[in-house]
């Protein structure tokens, strides 16, 4: 398969220069690029967007306000960092967001048909994010009663060559981000060897199978301080016998790669190194596994796939997590995990999904939406259900 290494010179010449982004320690937001969401509940939300030519849409100084509550930072900045994808015919790799961009041209304008019932964003006098508000079920059932919630969504459209890209986030009453990316347009490629695809034609025309690698780049800024926050990994071992679990808390002190494992049901949160929730806890997010299915590898040779995500120390100029052009820095992820100090420190992790698409026939023509998603929980934000 043809390496990365390869681009470096290619992305050089076609990528646009990047939209300069507001260190997230500026809560300034470019005008008229504020979203702020009160639900029927009380709860809230407020943040920033701005358009950059490499990631598209990145969100800044991302609050949120339980009902009655006190309104907390939760994330600096948060964006699609990039998408790899590799073919399976092993002949060719893209890095989107620093080669064409998911900005730029390629971030569509939208219309009222995209963004039904919603509302639409502008940037440089063209539509370019849907917002929209509904219902999103249970809030909690008890026999004592019910409640049901809300949630906010917002979300933009990239296509590059001929497929479509949305990238969508939703933030709800409870506290929960769900970003998302869903895989639509056409298929990229076809031939004629079934083994590296599916024949979608009566004709023997093959649709050339590929996988999608994508890379989120989450700034955590937990709370007043933004460079006050702690790693834990935190995993349930279960005994030998199977009966029992046993739960284990590590701090992690370095930048690293770390990888998910099933069996002990290995996860992450990043938490505030000092403000409380006013009982037993400190305010923290954890990572939420949701496809687990769609975990994978890539090459073999690109060592960014060695761990499912990393943990760095923040770094401007460290905003590609693959194939990054910007100056100053390395290239990969795995480069910008050296091993510095990150207790209590300004940290960003970087969170890889993966999605292998085997065409199918009802792909013809146009790719039916294929989502893959993740979770951002908070866990003792509050001393108690703020709903």
């Amino acid at each position: 398969m043809q390496n990365l290494t390869h681009y470096l010179l290619i992305s050089a010449l076609l990528l646009m220069p990047a939209t300069l982004m507001a260190r997230p320690a500026d809560t300034s937001c470019p005008s008229g690029q504020t979203i702020q969401k009160s639900f029927d509940s009380g709860a809230a939300w407020d943040f920033c967007w701005q358009e950059s030519n490499a990631e598209g849409i990145v969100l800044s100084n991302i609050y949120y306000m339980p009902p009655s509550g006190t309104r907390r930072r939760v994330l600096g900045e948060a964006s699609l960092a990039q998408i790899q994808t590799d073919y399976d015919d092993g002949l060719s790799v893209q890095a989107m967001s620093s080669t064409q961009g998911l900005g730029g041209s390629n971030l569509k304008t939208l219309n009222n048909n995209d963004c039904p019932q919603g509302q639409l964003h502008q940037a440089n006098n063209r539509n370019l994010v849907c917002e929209t508000t509904r219902p999103r079920g249970y809030i909690y059932k008890h026999t004592s009663g019910e409640r049901q919630g809300e949630l906010l969504e917002l979300f933009s459209v990239s296509e590059v060559d001929n497929r479509t890209y949305v990238v969508r986030w939703q933030f709800y009453d409870n506290g929960s981000i769900l970003p998302a990316t869903g895989l639509t347009g056409s298929l990229p490629r076809t031939g004629s060897n079934s083994e590296n695809g599916w024949p979608i034609t009566s004709n023997n025309t093959v649709a050339l199978g590929f996988s999608d690698h994508y890379f989120w780049r989450m700034d955590f800024d937990i709370g007043a301080n933004p460079a006050n926050d702690i790693v834990e990994e935190i995993t349930s071992t279960p005994s030998s016998d199977r009966l029992r679990k046993t739960r284990n808390v590590n701090i992690l002190g370095t930048e690293a790669g770390r990888s998910l494992n099933y069996e002990n049901k290995r996860f992450w949160r990043v938490r505030d190194a000092d403000t409380s929730n006013g009982s037993v806890g400190n305010i923290s997010y954890e990572l939420v596994i949701l496809n687990y299915a769609h975990q994978g590898f890539g090459n073999n040779n690109e060592s960014w796939f060695n761990s499912d995500i990393f943990f760095t120390l923040y770094n401007s100029c460290e905003r590609q997590a693959v194939n990054n052009t910007l100056s100053g820095c390395n290239s990969s992820v795995d480069q910008y995990a050296n091993n510095e100090n990150i207790n209590s420190k300004d940290v960003v992790a970087w969170y890889r999904q993966t999605y292998h698409h085997l065409p199918r026939d009802e792909d013809n023509n146009r790719i039916a939406t294929r989502w893959n998603t993740f979770e951002l929980l908070p866990r003792d934000w509050s001393a108690q259900n703020p709903l």
